[in-house]
């Protein structure tokens, strides 16, 4: 399996390879349009999984449903592994379309399970530091030390990118899109590799 991961596009044209799976994880816009977010997917090639960022508006959202590739709260299984996801971000100081607090980003997560999960935040602690303070989900920590997937990615802090461990989940903390992607290649998880390209 090889699953190519990037986020925050923020409306650039950028270059994407070819994966088995390419999973974008929020922010293709800064506040629209939707004409941006249809030409993006179009040029993406084989099985693609969505999710909006907190710069994305609603109407990106219904795009991304009504085009078949939203795992927003959804459960997608591709060559028997389960994908979930769960775009927005928790509160921002700037007030931003898709925010939610912690505590409805918990009610709205729970009860999910996968083996790949995609957030457009970042869990509270992981690559989410800003003037030396965590601004990470705390929800989104206590998910992961729940449920346990084999892999999260997330993007949305354009400071960071990285692989960490929380217990035995692999965090893969995306670049911004103009940055690069991340590739993640496997054929069980015993081996997960992981390279920026």
């Amino acid at each position: 399996m090889r699953i190519v991961a990037l986020g925050d596009v923020h409306n650039r044209d950028v270059e994407v390879p070819e994966g088995d799976v390419t999973v974008v994880a929020g922010d293709f816009t800064n506040v629209g349009p939707v004409s941006f977010v249809e030409r993006f997917l179009k040029r993406l090639k084989g099985k693609v999984l969505a999710i909006p960022g907190n710069m994305d508006t609603k109407e990106v959202l219904d795009f991304l449903e009504s085009s078949g590739v939203s795992i927003h709260r959804k459960t997608v299984e591709v060559n028997g592994l389960t994908f979930f996801g769960f775009g927005g971000s928790s509160t921002t100081p700037f007030n931003t379309p898709f925010e939610f607090d912690d505590e409805e980003i918990e009610r709205l997560i729970s009860g999910f399970k996968a083996d790949v999960a995609v957030f457009h935040d970042t869990p509270y602690g992981f690559f989410d530091w800003i003037n030396g303070r965590s601004v990470g989900s705390m929800a989104i920590r206590r998910w992961i030390e729940s449920v346990k997937p084999k892999i999260v990615f997330c993007a949305h802090i354009h400071e960071h990118k990285g692989v960490a461990k929380l217990n035995d989940t692999l965090i893969v903390k995306v670049p911004p899109a103009n940055e690069g992607c991340a590739v993640v290649e496997f054929e069980d998880f015993d081996k997960i590799i992981v390279r920026f390209l």
